[in-house]
Formats: structure tokens, sequence, C-alpha cells
């Protein structure tokens, strides 16, 4: 059937599902911790920070403070261009997290998530997990495992503590916004 016969909410409908096919086709095909660190990184898009920060300006410096498979995967993208950017990825003590943009917390870090968050609001940091429960720790973005996909929620009233703008755009696709 040709696409001038089909009714123009049809052709929408196409076009959407074929703009998606990829990132489901991703979804199903990439292993958890190289989608959540991914989705992690991706997320620097998103978000401003303060000017007066710490933070270097050349660069974007994504952290994380203990080892694991989501680590791993982050630090496969060092390098990588975030808004013409180099992504810089390093492990750091909490104690040094504020030359951090952002910082990945894991789920073996359960005990540093309070006082780490303390700091991260004050830094204007992204403070960043993958646990449930974080969002209500103190963590800004947390993602979960949500009928077998990667879903994330966002603290919206912790990143704006810590000066962050985090994009209407990326309010839109989380599961869930605290405000």
């Amino acid at each position: 059937m040709p696409i001038s016969v089909l009714a123009p909410g049809r052709v929408l409908l196409a076009l959407v599902l074929l703009a998606v096919a990829p990132l489901v086709w991703a979804q199903r095909q990439a292993p958890e911790p190289e989608l959540k660190a991914a989705i992690l990184a991706n997320m620097l898009l998103f978000v401003d920070w303060p000017v007066q920060g710490v933070q270097s300006p050349q660069r974007l410096t994504l952290c994380y403070l203990d080892a694991g498979p989501v680590s791993s995967a982050l630090s496969r993208l060092d390098g990588t261009l975030l808004k013409g950017k180099p992504l810089q990825v390093l492990r750091v003590d909490a104690k040094d997290a504020g030359i951090c943009h952002a910082l990945y917390l894991s789920p073996a870090e359960t005990a540093e998530v309070p006082r780490v968050a303390l700091s991260a609001r004050a830094g204007g940091v992204l403070l960043m997990g993958d646990s449930p429960g974080y969002l209500q720790r103190g963590v800004m973005l947390n993602l979960e495992l949500a009928g077998g996909r990667v879903v994330f929620d966002i603290d919206l009233r912790s990143a704006r503590q810590a000066g962050l703008a985090v994009s209407s755009k990326a309010l839109r696709l989380a599961r869930q916004v605290l405000e």
C-alpha cells in the first residue's frame, strides 16, 4: 500500500516506531553494566553545572568510588566527547569528589551515600547510582531495572540544591521525578 493511501496517524506511528527501534534493540543487546554506563554518561548531556564550581570547564569529569561492573564500563567511555568536551572517567576517594561533575555510587557503597550526598550538594556534583532506595537517600539520578529495562528516576530537589539545572528533556524521559 503506498504511503499516500495510509492515514496520517498511521504514518506518524510508523515513523515513531522506526525511531524507537534502535533504542529497544540496544536495551536487548547491551550487557546491563554497559547500558547503565552509557545512560549515566549520556545524562551529562542534559545537566548544566554552576559556573563557580571547582570542576574543570575544559572537560566533563565522571567519577566513581569503587571498582565494579558499571565502573569498569564507565572507564571504557573515557575520552568520549560530550558537549564538545572530552569525558574524563576517574576513580576517586569520597573526599576528592568535588573535582567531579558527576559521581557514580555502586550498590556496594550504601553506607557512603548520606555523607557523599551532603558534599555533592555543597560542591555542585551530580550524584548518580543504581540501587533501589538511593533516590530517597540523596542520590540525584538513580537507575533501576523495571520490566527487564533500565529506567531512571531524578530527585530534582537535590539537583537544584546542588545548583544543577536538569533539562526538561531528561525529566520527560524519567520514570519518576521528585520535585
